[in-house]
């Protein structure tokens, strides 16, 4: 992201091509729907990137002045000063507002930010697309990591194969292009986190900038001969461009082949736009070129103002809190343009050596901050005792990691855990929201002297009759279900899956709105058909247990929050009552408003019995995050240990899950029919 000049001098309409993306970027995560495909100005940023820094290298390695400590010093200056304003004020926001563990996620952050590995860190940590990343004030930061790796190697690349004319460097670049292109589709098919956030899966977008910087005088040559070839090419790659950002959404596999239309979009209007032609007139207008100059820094600030705000609870409030944190990204934008960026790039205000020193000064403080937080466990003392003491009852599982099966740790049915004695006749099958309940459920039974069987798979379907692309998931769905059939001393089997999410997607991105997201469980069916085909799944996976003999307790939706339960316990003002308020009812029936009609229907099945847990959470109007100085959950949509002794025990009052009573007639349930759709 350096400033928009080429070969051949400054290039307004570039500086436009930046407003575009940036724009692009801010609307995307608002998740208002402004622009779904918002995620590709970080692609027209690398293209942009590759342009105009490998113009720069080869053109003063023709004039025989190119050096490394130059063109080091340029990326520090261009990138480093308004990245440490940036990332010191988001540190003193998160400190009055982020909860300990997501400060100390934060901290660990600003460590990766500063030694250029923010990419590494998210795709470890998490996704782009889910709630999570959303509360994460530097997940943004993962594209500069990108950009700055690419740039360690480059300059070694081009001096190494330029040589006499360069004549080895356009095989080269084409080969790393071609290899690095391979490698992004085939990753995004089978991992689509690591072609995403890693940079061999995106060196290609930086490359694809530039050859348009090696070629594009004779490129343009050629296409000038042909009357009005050129400004075809331009509208088409405006096209392109815009397409991505309004019609491509968090379904879409990307990067992956898909990648290329914002890609080649970019590089063509690079390549064919000028400040006379069609798009480049709009692109190289003042208002453009001004928001394009602001791009960098907007782009910082954007994130941790919508981070923190989500974090703090503002953002329920609506569009118009969007609308201010927009305004304040470009005031905090211009700022930082006009007394930070460019005092920095002045040679003659600040000198090489005195960049250099204090690059290093504030890089070693920002790493011994984040080493601190992530030691001190994000600080925790910064709040009262009465507050981690209700944190603490934000709980999970004792055993979910040892219990709770994955596709790194698939644990077959014959080695899943048993609570907490070998006599059990309980079982409980299901994706995590299981996971506490299977817990709780033994506590229950532990008195009689029995115990429960857990069976509970990571973000798992109830995939017994179609492949799942979470792989595994399938394979031990279908092993779970025959172990249990064949199992005659299991006798009850309580079922526990979180429907609406498989179907629906995450409620955390859309909340008031009730989410409509793809189904991302199946490939090559339609939105409705993958719906269909889960339910018809789920559906046969009652009715064998049915039939098999098992008392089948199918326990409806677990209500869901609209953000982290953190929001609720570390909530500044105690006297606001939306402090321990969760989801509506309403948004609770119209979120599951799919699968609640057909669990009834699965009630009328012999020995199917219908558990409901929202009497445990919710009145007639309002869900409740926080009940009795007890926090409900432990997230945004799983149950605390709290939360799941709460239901389960109200369950057992209201005879809703009766621990005894006479096993169901295995042949009424063969015979009974029952039609579910």
């Amino acid at each position: 992201m350096t400033s928009a000049g080429g070969a051949d001098g400054y290039r307004p309409e570039v500086d436009g091509l930046r407003a575009v993306a940036v724009v692009a970027v801010i609307l995307f995560h608002t998740n208002l729907g402004l622009a779904t495909g918002g995620y590709i100005g970080v692609d027209v940023f690398f293209v942009i990137s590759g342009y105009l820094i490998s113009s720069i290298i080869l053109r003063e390695m023709d004039q025989k002045r190119f050096t490394f400590v130059g063109f080091y010093e340029r990326r520090i200056r261009r990138i480093f000063p308004a990245l440490f304003v940036v990332l010191l004020a988001t540190s003193v926001g998160s400190w009055f507002i982020l909860p300990p563990e997501q400060m100390q996620t934060f901290t660990q952050s600003v460590v990766a930010t500063t030694a250029f590995a923010a990419n590494l860190f998210f795709w470890f940590k998490s996704g782009y697309f889910g709630g999570d990343a959303e509360l994460f004030p530097l997940v943004h930061m993962w594209s500069l990591a990108v950009e700055e790796q690419y740039y360690v190697f480059f300059p070694f690349l081009v001096l190494i194969a330029a040589g006499p004319r360069k004549r080895w460097l356009p095989w080269l670049m084409a080969a790393v292009f071609a290899v690095s292109f391979a490698a992004c589709v085939y990753v995004t098919r089978d991992h689509p986190l690591a072609a995403f956030f890693l940079t061999p899966m995106r060196a290609w977008e930086l490359i694809a900038g530039v050859f348009v910087a090696m070629y594009q005088r004779p490129w343009l040559a050629s296409l000038d001969k042909v009357r009005g070839v050129r400004p075809a090419i331009e509208l088409t790659g405006a096209a392109a461009v815009l397409v991505s950002i309004f019609m491509f959404d968090s379904t879409t596999a990307f990067p992956g082949a898909v990648a290329a239309i914002p890609v080649l979009g970019t590089a063509a209007l690079i390549l064919t736009s000028s400040r006379t032609s069609i798009v480049g007139r709009v692109l190289a207008s003042g208002p453009m070129v001004g928001v394009g100059l602001l791009s960098y820094s907007a782009y910082l600030w954007h994130q941790p103002l919508y981070a923190l705000s989500r974090v703090y609870g503002l953002t329920e409030r609506g569009p118009f809190i969007y609308a201010i944190l927009i305004a304040a990204t470009f005031v905090l934008a211009y700022l930082s343009w006009r007394f930070v960026e460019q005092p920095f790039r002045d040679r003659r205000r600040i000198s090489r050596l005195r960049i250099y020193i204090l690059f290093f000064i504030l890089s070693g403080v920002l790493v011994a901050g984040g080493v601190a937080g992530h030691f001190a466990m994000g600080f925790p003392n910064r709040f009262d005792r009465e507050t981690l003491a209700l944190n603490a009852t934000a709980g999970f599982s004792l055993k979910r990691v040892e219990c709770h099966a994955d596709r790194l740790n698939p644990k077959p049915p014959e080695s899943a855990c048993r609570y907490f004695t070998d006599k059990v006749h309980w079982a409980v099958l299901g994706d995590s929201h299981g996971v506490e309940t299977a817990y709780v459920l033994a506590e229950e039974l532990r008195p009689a002297g029995e115990g429960v069987l857990h069976l509970t798979y990571s973000a798992c379907q109830a995939a017994l009759t179609y492949e799942s692309t979470n792989p595994g998931c399938s394979e031990w769905m279908r092993q779970s279900v025959a172990f249990l059939e064949r199992a005659p001393e299991i006798t009850d089997v309580v079922v526990v899956f979180r429907h609406s999410f498989h179907m629906f997607g995450d409620q955390t991105r859309s909340y008031p709105r009730v989410p409509n997201e793809m189904p991302v469980f199946l490939k090559g069916v339609s939105a409705e058909q993958a719906r269909q085909i889960y339910i018809d799944s789920f559906s046969e996976t009652v009715r064998r247990l049915s039939a098999a003999g098992k008392r089948v307790h199918v326990v409806m939706p677990i209500p869901e929050l609209p953000t982290h339960v953190e929001r609720y316990i570390f909530a500044s003002d105690r006297s606001d009552p939306d402090r321990i308020t969760g989801a509506s009812m309403e948004f609770y029936r119209a979120r599951n408003a799919r699968i609640l009609p057909v669990l009834r229907r699965l009630d009328s099945l012999p020995g199917v019995n219908l558990v409901d847990p929202t009497p445990a959470f919710c009145d007639e109007v309002q869900c409740r995050s926080i009940i009795d100085n007890q926090s409900m959950y432990y997230d945004d949509d799983h149950p605390s240990l709290a939360g799941a002794r709460r239901w389960i025990k109200m369950a057992r009052a209201n005879g809703d899950l009766p621990m005894t009573g006479p096993a169901p007639d295995p042949n009424a349930a063969v015979s009974a029919g029952v039609k579910v759709d």
